[in-house]
């Protein structure tokens, strides 16, 4: 267990830490634009979020061990890519939170408004 925990440090630092401490800062300036988190922030706040978060490294590390163990010369590759994708996804929203927080503008939601038009 401590094997897969140092493992996953960069998605816990990023993706659970940061997004939730960029969230809570840019929230008073902003809105949720994730419609799938916007209902949980809206009821429960940001221990919504926790909660999620918590739930989501639980599945993480349930995967992480399932991948240990598994004997598929691409296992090693798929638990590489799946730490690199939800490690970087967690430094985009972070930056962008910090950036919501601070100027009032996500780079995100423009993403989506352009995609959407």
């Amino acid at each position: 267990m401590r094997s897969i925990l140092w493992d996953a440090r960069l998605i816990l630092l990023f993706y659970v830490i940061g997004d939730l401490l960029s969230t809570a800062y840019a929230l008073p300036k902003g809105h949720e634009g994730n419609i799938f988190l916007k209902p949980f922030i809206l009821s429960f706040g940001i221990y919504g979020l926790a909660l999620l978060k918590l739930l989501f490294v639980a599945l993480l590390v349930l995967n992480f061990r399932i991948l240990d163990n598994c004997r598929h010369e691409m296992a090693p590759y798929l638990k590489e890519g799946l730490k690199s994708s939800v490690t970087l996804l967690g430094l985009i929203l972070t930056i962008n939170n910090i950036i919501v927080g601070l100027y009032d503008w996500s780079f995100l939601g423009s993403i989506v408004a352009l995609l959407q038009s």
